[in-house]
């Protein structure tokens, strides 16, 4: 099976050479723990270091902020959209489960809002990979999936997304929002269960002081680090230390409330 290296220094480490060629991958964590940062790396390395276009689907921000977001880290997404190497774009679910039911009759009561969104947004996908060649997508975050939409509509809708996404032959990362003090049984998800790959990042206080720590939750077809390891966002972007551990007691059992 071929790999695909992240370009996340110490991440490729944990995952045994990086991931698997053409996996569901799910970052999960709660607000500033940097899965975006994670995300927008995976892509510009991807792009600069390997030859592999990649696409931003923002379902929250809008592309300019992104854009301007990158800079901090020093990454020109701008110029590897022009050089057609990189698209992002805005996907609001909110906004589409606004219009579709504008669009039918008034005698369908039972309209998929669900579907139909992830039907939009998967041909939105599905042309943007074509019109670049992407190789690697990133999708920020699915969460808004699930505020915008009942409960089950959200499960469903997100098990058809992530079977889109396997159909185009990219290498996905997801990210979805935990919230801050949930237990582990009270945040898993669809998308967990479906994912080749799960990443979670911890961010926590300690002694007035800030952790972070990633693992690898599980990892289909491949051998991976299940120690929690800490990471640090830097003026260059994510760092993680593969060979270092949590040595601060309270971090470990603040980590596994979590």
């Amino acid at each position: 099976m071929s790999r695909v290296s992240t370009g996340i220094p110490g991440l490729d480490d944990m995952l045994t050479d990086g991931f698997i060629s053409g996996d569901i991958v799910l970052i999960t964590g709660g607000p500033g723990s940097g899965k975006t940062t994670l995300g927008l790396q995976y892509l510009y390395h991807g792009a600069t270091k390997y030859g592999e276009p990649g696409l931003f689907v923002t379902l929250d921000e809008s592309p300019a902020r992104v854009i301007r977001n990158a800079w901090q880290f020093g990454w020109d997404i701008e110029r590897l959209i022009k050089e057609n190497v990189m698209r992002v774009i805005h996907a609001d679910p909110v906004a589409y489960a606004h219009y579709i039911p504008k669009q039918d009759s008034n005698n369908d009561m039972h309209l998929d809002v669900g579907a139909r969104i992830v039907e939009t947004l998967s041909k939105h996908i599905e042309h943007r990979v074509s019109e670049i060649g992407a190789k690697r997508i990133f999708i920020d975050s699915i969460t808004s999936l699930k505020i915008s939409q009942e409960k089950f509509q959200a499960r469903f809708a997100i098990m058809e997304l992530i079977k889109n996404l396997e159909n185009l032959g990219c290498t996905t990362m997801l990210a979805s929002e935990i919230t801050p003090g949930a237990l582990a049984y009270e945040s898993f998800s669809v998308e967990e269960y479906l994912s080749e790959v799960v990443i979670r990042m911890h961010v926590v206080r300690v002694s007035g002081g800030r952790i972070r720590a990633i693992e690898v939750l599980k990892m289909r077809g491949g051998k991976h680090d299940d120690m929690l390891r800490p990471y640090a966002i830097t003026d260059e972007g994510m760092v993680i230390y593969p060979r270092e551990t949590i040595i601060d007691s309270d971090a470990i059992n603040a980590v596994a409330m979590m």
